[in-house]
């Protein structure tokens, strides 16, 4: 199946999964994601996005979960489909990254390694991307499950 074919069904499913739970989309567009074969970006823009958006993303995850399994079930082929409401990812990719910096700027200062918030694997990996171009800079994952964060040292 092509690609604007294979998008405009998920741009259906998207809208219907959205109606179902009573939100009405104002706008949206799926995409293919540059450089990630089979991943597409789903961003659609809502009235009121905070149920959807949901504590640091959560339901935003669970809906790009059942929304990833409703393509796979339509097409009968797995897609990663990353799903962004109003803009959240981008906001969010903004705020991890100076919060990177920042906490490096720190450790740089006072030598004294520095653990970061728990965070999801796609928040750790946004910080890992920003911490590997900061000169004399360490960044580990450590925890399990829930509990995975960063830590920040010197090298």
């Amino acid at each position: 199946m092509e690609n604007k074919k294979r998008n405009e069904i998920i741009l259906n499913l998207t809208c219907e999964l959205l109606g179902t739970i009573n939100y009405e989309v104002d706008n949206a567009f799926v995409e293919d994601v540059e450089g990630e074969e089979g991943q597409v970006l789903v961003s659609v823009t809502v009235k009121e996005p905070g149920g959807l958006i949901g504590f640091r993303g959560r339901n935003m995850a669970a809906l790009q979960l059942i929304l990833s399994l409703m393509v796979k079930k339509q097409l009968g082929e797995w897609v990663r489909v990353l799903l962004d409401i109003n803009n959240y990812r981008g906001e969010q990719k903004d705020r991890l990254e100076n919060m990177a910096k920042d906490l490096a700027n720190k450790v740089l200062e006072t030598g004294n390694e520095v653990q970061m918030p728990n965070m999801s694997s796609y928040e750790r990996r946004i910080c890992h991307m920003v911490l590997t171009e900061i000169d004399g800079i360490t960044s580990d994952s450590e925890g399990e499950g829930d509990l995975r964060h960063i830590v920040i040292g010197k090298k």
